[in-house]
This record gives C-alpha cells, sequence and structure tokens, in this order.
C-alpha cells in the first residue's frame, strides 16, 4: 500500500515537471489549472529536495496569489487565464500598440498582416512590425497560428467566436475592441489587468487619454444642434460613409458636429452622390487609408495630399456643398484614428468642427506627448509628416 502512494506521489511529480514544459499551470497537480496551498506546500518540498529550482518555486507562488484572472470580453464571453501570459498573437493592430506601451512588447510573438502598413507604427514600434504575420483575425494561417505557441490570441469582437472555435483549446481567444472612445477604457484596463499592468495602465488613462478625452466631450456636450456643423466622413471610398451603429459618429458627436448619417441604420454604407449633396454637409473629412501615399509621419511633401482633396472638392456633383464652397474639405490619416493615437485625432477633428471652442487645444502638442513621454520617441511632429490636411487653422 505505502508503495502504492509512494508511486502516485512520484507520478504527480512527474507530471508537475512536464508542466513546466508542455504549457499547463506550473504547480498545478490536480489539473483544476488552480495552485493551492496543498500544491503550493508540495513546491516547497521539490524544492528542498533540489527537483525544482528557486525560479520555479517563485513562479507557482506567484500563480498562486495572483491568479486566475478572469474577464468579459468584448463578446460578453467569459474568459479565465490560469497563469501569467507570455506569448500574444495580437491580431487587433490596436492591441499591439497598448501592449508596447504597457511594457509588453516582448510578449507580443505575432501580429495581424496589415500591422505594418502604418508608419506610426514604424517609428514608434519598430520592433513590433518586424513579429510574424499569420495571416489576420479574418483570413488567418492556423498552421502558423498554432507554430507560434501563443498562449493567447486577441482580436476585434467580428472575429473572436470564429477563431475560438477553429483554435486548439489551449490556446485562449480574447475579444479586446480598442476601437470605440465609448469603450476603449473599460477594454485597455481589461488587457492591463490580464497582463498584470494596471499601474501602467493608469498613468496614460489619467495624465493622457482621459485628460484630452474629456476636455473635448465636455466642451461639446452642451451645443445646440443647430451649433453643431453637419460633417459628411469618408471612408475607404468615394461616398463609402458612416451611419448611426458606427464609432466614428460618436467621434463627430464628441467634437461637436453631427454625422448627416446619424440617421442611417448602419454600421459603414456606400450611399449615392445626391444624397450627400441633399443633406449639404458643413465640413467633409474623408479618412485616408495608410496604405495611400499623401499623409503620414514621413510625408514632408505635401502635393499628394493636396491633389487627394483636390479629387474630392472638384466632383462636380459637390460643387454646390457648402463644405466645398466654404474650403471646409479635410483629409486625416486613418493610422491616428484609433488606438493609442485616438486623443491626437479628435483634438484635430475639435479643431476642424468647433475652431473657437476648441481655439487653445494643440493637437501637436498632445501627439508630441504621446511619442515623447509613453513611447520614448522623439520626432518633430511640427516640421515633419502630416497626420491631418489641410490643418484646420489654415483651411
Amino acid at each position: 500500500m505505502k508503495n502504492r502512494l509512494r508511486n502516485g506521489f512520484l507520478i504527480l511529480i512527474i507530471l508537475a515537471a512536464i508542466n513546466f514544459v508542455h504549457g499547463a499551470v506550473p504547480g498545478d497537480l490536480n489539473g483544476d489549472n488552480i495552485v493551492s496551498q496543498d500544491e503550493l506546500q508540495n513546491a516547497e518540498n521539490l524544492l528542498k529536495e533540489g527537483k525544482i529550482t528557486s525560479d520555479q518555486l517563485d513562479e507557482i507562488k506567484h500563480i498562486k496569489e495572483n491568479y486566475p484572472r478572469t474577464i468579459v470580453d468584448i463578446n460578453n464571453r467569459t474568459v479565465t487565464i490560469y497563469k501569467p501570459i507570455n506569448r500574444i498573437i495580437a491580431f487587433g493592430g490596436y492591441d499591439a500598440e497598448l501592449i508596447d506601451l504597457l511594457g509588453d512588447d516582448e510578449k507580443v510573438v505575432g501580429v495581424a498582416s496589415w500591422f505594418k502598413d502604418n508608419d506610426f507604427r514604424r517609428l514608434c514600434l519598430p520592433s513590433l512590425v518586424k513579429r510574424p504575420a499569420p495571416g489576420d483575425a479574418k483570413t488567418p494561417d492556423y498552421e502558423a497560428i498554432v507554430n507560434l505557441n501563443p498562449d493567447a490570441v486577441m482580436c476585434w469582437h467580428y472575429y473572436t467566436i470564429n477563431l475560438a472555435e477553429q483554435l486548439p483549446s489551449n490556446i485562449t481567444v480574447i475579444g479586446i475592441d480598442l476601437i470605440d472612445p465609448a469603450h476603449y477604457i473599460d477594454e485597455a484596463r481589461k488587457l492591463a489587468y490580464l497582463l498584470e499592468r494596471e499601474g501602467r495602465l493608469d498613468q496614460y488613462i489619467e495624465n493622457y487619454y482621459s485628460k484630452y478625452i474629456d476636455l473635448i466631450s465636455a466642451r461639446s456636450k452642451g451645443l445646440a444642434e443647430n451649433d453643431r456643423p453637419k460633417v459628411y466622413w469618408e471612408f475607404p471610398s468615394a461616398y463609402s460613409t458612416v451611419g448611426k451603429k458606427s464609432s466614428s459618429t460618436s467621434r463627430i458627436e464628441m467634437c461637436g458636429g453631427r454625422n448627416i448619417f446619424a440617421d442611417s441604420d448602419f454600421d459603414t454604407s456606400t450611399v449615392d452622390a445626391e444624397e450627400v449633396v441633399k443633406r449639404n454637409p458643413d465640413i467633409i473629412i474623408s479618412l485616408v487609408s495608410t496604405k495611400i501615399p499623401g499623409l503620414g509621419y514621413s510625408v514632408d511633401d505635401m502635393a499628394k495630399a493636396k491633389a487627394l482633396r483636390d479629387s474630392i472638392m472638384q466632383r462636380p456633383e459637390l460643387a454646390n456643398v457648402t463644405a466645398v464652397k466654404n474650403g471646409h474639405v479635410y483629409l486625416m490619416s486613418s493610422g491616428c484614428n484609433t488606438g493609442l493615437q485616438q486623443p491626437v485625432a479628435l483634438a484635430f477633428m475639435a479643431k476642424m468642427l468647433q475652431p473657437k471652442l476648441y481655439k487653445d487645444l494643440d493637437p501637436l502638442s498632445i501627439d508630441e506627448e504621446l511619442m515623447n513621454d509613453y513611447l520614448n520617441v522623439s520626432f518633430d511632429v511640427r516640421n515633419h509628416g502630416t497626420l491631418v490636411y489641410p490643418l484646420p487653422e489654415e483651411s
């Protein structure tokens, strides 16, 4: 009987050692993914016997004290993490940006194939743009994903369910959506909590993100509808726009405007040019893809941006639209519209829509602050590159 117990205990010891190698929860002996007090005591005995290292014991103690960690993700799925996440495929793009800001860029082992099509990332996140790209969340390369051996795959809400169904159960799929300012902070806090980086996130949120988002929101909140200019938002092609379901409509309202298609029950859709003319916007904002040369940190020559803007202003059907007649047509890089740069984009938009209300707001200073204080990048945004054309005060 004693021999059987001794043999069973040896098997548990062997399984515990295997756990360190194959990704199960270190220190967990009964397979429930949680380190109990008895299992911690067992690990301490193993250290005394020289069967595990002090680093392994420290890892088990850390897991005992800090895990499991549970969130409800953007898809309303309960997601539980039982040990530190060390290998991440960040398919959302903005999740990779935030992970870098939190100081965990080395944990990102894969990014979306389109991640590097953005000169902000090439400038500020050079190590991440070099990471492998196993497809993207919409068209994933499942074999490449598995070969990267991630603990977790993060993506926008559109793709979470499909990825979770297709990937092995030992890879945790987490829906994290850092696009809409309405829930950016909540989503960011979930990500920071899973990575044990709550304090670092608080610095960014309290001293930067919320400072500017709250300022912009507070000033525009009391504006009457007639004091809000009508805005036509175009992306990614001519007469493709956004309706009331889009987060871009929320951004327009936050900055003191009103989307001319806010009454339309769609997220994005292509509309008739005649309908744009009929609704007669005061301001046109055309979001320019980061794949199209013309805007960005690497662009000093404004010739291509000017040509893009002229192509909108010279559309015959828009000749009598108020925005065109008054020269209130702006281009903005799609790369800055969401993610870490969202306060920068919203500051530019606020200046476009309500120049008097936001006279003291300086989007370039906000951009400099992000780069210098949070990303440790030195770049002269006043003399190189542009995210918006023309700058609002020049229009």
